[in-house]
């Protein structure tokens, strides 16, 4: 299983080493350069400060350190971080009760999806990938120790809330796993009793990590609203509680993880699709598993749900809970109709365990071959024009090869950008910190600037020129 799921993975993936930066990893980049290592190690630790996702800086400054603008690394981190995705849902889906052949199912799921594919080739979503690593890897150290009927000790409990304030540094989407630890605890190993000493030692016991991380969820919402430079205050991240906002999510969720960009359904089809999935989750009582990914599936989303145009990879998190979800189901229905099957006379033949491997052979060739179609159509040429004119620039600085003195001074009189991007681009080529780098985004030249410039640069019909 490991070896097939490593070859598909690459089969899908191996082609993103090729790519070039977003603009947004070179915006990301030089943010965390300008705060230096001192700023990045500390900002992990301070929450209530509101630091931008900080964990980020972790991938990418020391890839920077030692690879420059060199586009490779960064991908190859990348998707070393996705493979380890991979076991994470694996082990996740396991460590529910998932049966092997589901748990693997899931995990060649979330190998290569076609409707979030700018999660495996655009490093600017880092934070997704992140975000999903910690935040499984916590709940698979979590489930591990409380599926073995024991409560989490100091030292495990620590390290379980250093992997959570690890998911919260990497993205916003980690605030739910306080409440996902109370849904998994109501489910698994709820209280014997309804009485008000059963639910205080439920409290006191079970219940008391994800109360921990509760803590530490409220200091982190204080720095994204009230930090210094809070989250919140941009428009992007300012979150508007209307039922449009819940039905363009939902919408957009359902075209992206169902791959069908054609239609969207309406409030019609979004309460029949949500009906479903409870009428599955809660038809067998042996089968938990269902009903937390139910719950994870309603409240994983629920930090972005309200914000505007959020798809493709921000709902990674929703396409793992969806993967486990839709794996367990398609081995019962597998089995289910095998069942019915190996009745038939000449079908019979073949015994219920072939019949079912049959059908879900022909469910994995099914999904591979629409992700290889679309892959090949559509998210190829997004690859091939990702970064063109960053990457350009970058190829230009490299050529001019500028050596530039520590402490001197740099300006572009003129940019194809005409925006702060050609400030990130120029910053990170020169990688000194005591060269100030001026650009027409930073306001206008004048005579006596250019005259202690140390160096200067223009673009004339994108052909990069030193004038000085």
């Amino acid at each position: 299983m490991a070896a097939f799921l490593l070859a598909y993975f690459c089969y899908f993936n191996w082609g993103s080493l090729n790519v070039h930066f977003a603009i947004d990893d070179l915006g990301n980049m030089a943010h965390y350069y300008r705060g230096g290592w001192r700023l990045l190690l500390l900002s992990q630790f301070r929450v209530w400060y509101g630091d931008y996702r900080p964990m980020g800086g972790l991938f990418y400054v020391p890839i920077f350190h030692f690879a420059g603008l060199n586009p490779v690394p960064y991908q190859a981190v990348l998707l070393l971080l996705l493979l380890a995705n991979v076991y994470w849902v694996y082990r996740f889906a396991r460590l529910l009760g998932a049966g092997e052949l589901a748990a693997g199912l899931a995990g060649l799921a979330v190998c290569y999806h076609a409707g979030l594919a700018n999660l495996y080739y655009n490093a600017a979503f880092v934070y997704d990938v992140l975000c999903c690593f910690f935040y499984l890897a916590a709940f698979v150290y979590y489930m591990r120790i409380r599926n073995n009927g024991r409560l989490l000790g100091l030292g495990q409990t620590l390290m379980f809330l250093t992997l959570f304030l690890c998911a919260l540094n990497s993205k916003e989407m980690a605030v739910t796993v306080p409440v996902m630890l109370v849904v998994y605890e109501w489910i698994y190993h709820r209280p014997r009793g309804w009485n008000r000493a059963e639910l205080q030692a439920w409290v006191r016991g079970p219940a008391r990590v994800a109360l921990f991380a509760a803590v530490i969820n409220v200091l982190d919402i204080y720095g994204k609203v009230f930090g210094p430079d809070p989250l919140a205050s941009a428009e992007a991240y300012r979150p508007v509680f209307a039922l449009q906002r819940v039905r363009e999510f939902q919408r957009l969720s359902y075209q992206d993880l169902f791959m069908n960009w054609d239609s969207a359904p309406g409030w019609g089809g979004i309460l029949a699709g949500w009906a479903l999935l409870a009428y599955l989750a809660w038809r067998r009582a042996d089968r938990p598993a269902l009903r937390f990914l139910f719950w994870f599936l309603v409240v994983a989303p629920l930090p972005i749900e309200f914000l505007v145009g959020k798809s493709q990879a921000c709902l990674c998190l929703l396409m793992v809970g969806l993967a486990v979800y839709a794996a367990i189901v398609l081995v019962d229905l597998a089995n289910g109709i095998a069942g019915l099957l190996a009745n038939e006379p000449l079908l019979g033949l073949l015994g219920r365990r072939v019949l079912a491997g049959v059908l879900m052979t022909c469910a994995v060739y099914y999904w591979a071959h629409e992700n290889r179609h679309l892959e090949t159509h559509i998210v190829r040429n997004s690859m091939a024009s990702l970064g063109d004119d960053s990457w350009d620039i970058i190829q230009k600085l490299r050529a001019l090869d500028p050596h530039t003195r520590p402490a001197s001074r740099v300006a572009f009189l003129d940019d194809p950008f005409h925006a702060f991007d050609m400030h990130n681009i120029a910053e990170l080529w020169i990688h000194d910190r005591s060269v100030q780098v001026h650009t027409l985004r930073d306001g206008p030249f004048t005579p006596e600037e250019l005259a202690h410039t140390d160096q200067i640069f223009t673009f004339e019909s994108r052909k990069l020129i030193r004038l000085k």
